[in-house]
């Protein structure tokens, strides 16, 4: 600790990034939020981006400072602009409800698809849930299912499980056809399509030149 306040004196973004850690969590110091704050602001105004992260969650939660979520989203976006996952998934959550930017489904899932390309398996789970729920995309059960799998094999344990479990029932209720190789006989190209639209979760489609017959893989 006392190297690393040294260090921290001297103007060391990343000694003053872990020495905010000791005092936040109390790791061998009495624990202070205020002055993990005010490392994690001298970190972050370096732009070190895992400061940034950290100042915005305590802003979020009012630890050593005064709690403002538009202030949590201002130092997440500055973290995200870095290419931090963990930053990119927290202000995908904020545009989704409304926390401290405007409501924004679209800039959510745009987050949450850099989040999840890095492999963050939360920001994996929250793009399921919009393809569930047709927020950002239209509604695809077959994809909100592939990224709640994708989830679970990363390790996200608390939600996707459940999620899985709820898509997996709307499947078998509303299309027990998803992923199943079906024929569709005597169907024109305009009653295929129906009324309302090209029908969700009909990944392609293979029409065979001589019957007519159109192949179908969902999914």
């Amino acid at each position: 600790v006392a190297m690393l306040t040294e260090a921290a004196a001297q103007g060391h973004m990343k000694a003053q990034s872990y020495l905010a850690d000791i005092y936040k969590f109390g790791w061998g110091v009495a624990q202070d939020d205020g002055r993990g704050y005010e490392l994690y602001s001298q970190a972050a105004q370096q732009g070190d981006a895992r400061s940034q992260f950290n100042l915005g969650i305590m802003y979020r939660y009012g630890r050593g400072c005064e709690q403002s979520d538009e202030r949590a989203a201002e130092w997440w976006t500055k973290a995200a602009e870095q290419g931090a996952a963990i930053a990119q998934y927290n202000l995908g959550e904020a545009y989704r409800e409304g926390q401290g930017v405007p409501q924004s489904y679209e800039r959510a899932v745009e987050l949450y698809k850099l989040s999840e390309a890095q492999g963050h398996a939360k920001a994996t789970t929250s793009l399921g849930v919009c393809y569930t729920n047709g927020w950002g995309f239209e509604v695809s059960y077959g994809e909100a299912r592939r990224l709640f799998e994708l989830a679970v094999a990363r390790g996200e344990t608390k939600a996707a499980p459940g999620y899985l479990q709820i898509i997996n029932d709307f499947i078998q209720q509303d299309c027990p056809l998803l992923g199943q190789r079906v024929v569709l006989r005597g169907l024109t190209t305009a009653t295929l399509i129906g009324t309302r639209g090209t029908a969700i979760d009909f990944g392609f489609s293979e029409r065979n030149p001589t019957t007519g017959n159109w192949f179908t893989a969902s999914g």
